[in-house]
């Protein structure tokens, strides 16, 4: 194996790298690490965690019997993370990824390679400080993983790579007392690992444009009962040379939460994005949810959950570009299926173009053991027919029913260190997609041990 540096030929970073404010802004607050008193002592602490998972996916991709895309394999990721306390409140964090596969089952050839360790990473690297010289002004510095309520636009900076990792490249810094948070972020995420080295390189893409961004951040929990958030999010995308439109994208949003009564709880979150797709569309954008849960005193501790998505899809008439951009937030949050599904419209997991309401159940049949059903019914806002065909994508047919989509999730914990879960997801897919299209379905289990 070989260890791959950084672009820049022994430069840590270019001098155009965003990644370099990043890094002064690390240099600049260690400058302000307090000397050691005498009953002071730096501490260290570590700690270790591997997930294996089996995955089948049927149709996943085109929702389609005759088309060879059927995947099967095992994922065996593995994690070794430590934390340095040199000063009270200060943190140094490195987590070490590497997660390699063997397939079983894919259209690419892929049952024929050995399994074979895979790359090894710098998942987490950052210094942290809490409330510098005893001010409400914490900081954050370096690759971390960022996450805003329910990771509706901000949760996996890489979302090419999978669950493999979730992190940014990112400065943050807080300005907060007990009840109120101001955060303002800085980040660069570019489309493959550039910034630190790579053990045994596959230059694997994370994301398909380099991606950049600043934001605002304020959270407000003086009512009781009640959180509310608002936020502003900047975010450039852009791949120079790659004949790919430049895009900027403004985000305003809001949400706000509240555990109502010990029974009853809700959240809904909307925003609107503004900015513009290439030099010759702008762009304006809608998108939110709503859902509210209901603890049920009943034997098996019944809680009932009911909701609606809605996020805009593109007009083909007007000038305009209206699809919903996730941001950040192209992760499985509503469904591991159909983020491959969605793969031949956008991308991955690019979450628009979609009205979704929904229904759930969760019960706990015994000590350690829950169970979950959740039912979506699918719906597009616009039929995608025109842009569809052109792409080869299935999602060609004239209708705006996405379809049904229905998961049933079993999990269990064996202890503090041992848990896993079983998971079967089904979409009967409707007018949205070609004249004929077939059920797909998703199983898979998982094993976590971590200490």
């Amino acid at each position: 194996m070989k260890v791959d540096s950084p672009r820049g030929k022994g430069r840590l970073v270019s001098r155009k790298n965003p990644a370099n404010v990043i890094l002064l802004a690390m240099l600049i607050v260690t400058g302000f690490a307090p000397a050691a008193s005498g009953g002071e002592e730096a501490s260290f602490s570590w700690g270790f965690r591997q997930r294996i998972r089996e995955a089948y996916i049927q149709n996943g991709l085109d929702v389609e019997n005759d088309l060879a895309d059927d995947r099967h394999y095992i994922r065996v990721r593995s994690q070794l993370w430590g934390s340095y306390f040199p000063f009270q409140g200060w943190k140094i964090h490195v987590l070490l990824n590497n997660e390699h596969r063997h397939w079983f089952k894919s259209n690419q050839g892929l049952e024929d390679k050995d399994f074979e360790i895979d790359e090894f990473i710098f998942e987490n690297l950052y210094l942290s400080i809490d409330r510098i010289n005893g001010s409400h002004i914490s900081i954050i510095a370096g690759r971390q993983n960022i996450m805003y309520g329910e990771g509706f636009l901000f949760m996996d900076g890489g979302p090419l790579d999978g669950s493999r990792t979730a992190y940014c490249n990112a400065l943050r810094i807080k300005l907060a007392n007990p009840e109120r948070s101001l955060e303002f972020h800085l980040l660069s995420n570019p489309h493959k690992d550039n910034y630190l080295p790579v053990v045994n390189c596959q230059t694997k893409d994370l994301i398909e444009k380099d991606e950049s961004g600043a934001g605002l951040h304020y959270l407000d929990k003086s009512i009781p009962k009640l959180d509310i958030a608002g936020y502003y999010f900047f975010k450039r995308e852009e791949l120079k040379g790659s004949g790919l439109d430049k895009a900027d994208i403004h985000t305003l949003g809001a949400r706000v939460s509240s555990k109502m009564t010990e029974s009853f709880s809700f959240t809904s979150e909307w925003a609107f994005q503004l900015g513009d797709l290439g030099s010759r569309r702008g762009r304006a954008a809608l998108g939110g949810y709503i859902h509210g849960s209901y603890s049920v005193p009943l034997s098996l501790d019944p809680l009932l959950t009911a909701g609606v998505i809605y996020l805009s899809g593109n007009k083909s008439a007007t000038g305009t570009y209206e699809g919903w951009n996730p941001l950040y937030g192209r992760w499985p949050k509503w469904s591991e299926l159909y983020i491959y599904t969605l793969a031949r419209e956008n991308g991955v997991a690019y979450w628009d173009n979609l009205f979704a309401p929904h229904l759930k159940l969760d019960l706990k049949p015994v000590k350690r053991i829950s169970l979950e059903g959740t039912l979506y019914y699918l719906g597009a806002v616009h039929s995608n027919h025109f842009a569809g065909a052109a792409a080869g994508s299935p999602a060609a047919g004239r209708g705006t029913r996405r379809g049904i989509l229905s998961l049933i999730k079993l999990k269990w914990s064996a202890g503090a260190h041992v848990s896993g879960h079983l998971l079967w997801e089904r979409l009967a897919p409707g007018d949205y997609y070609i004249d004929g299209s077939d059920v797909a379905n998703f199983l898979r289990w998982e094993l976590m041990y971590h200490f």
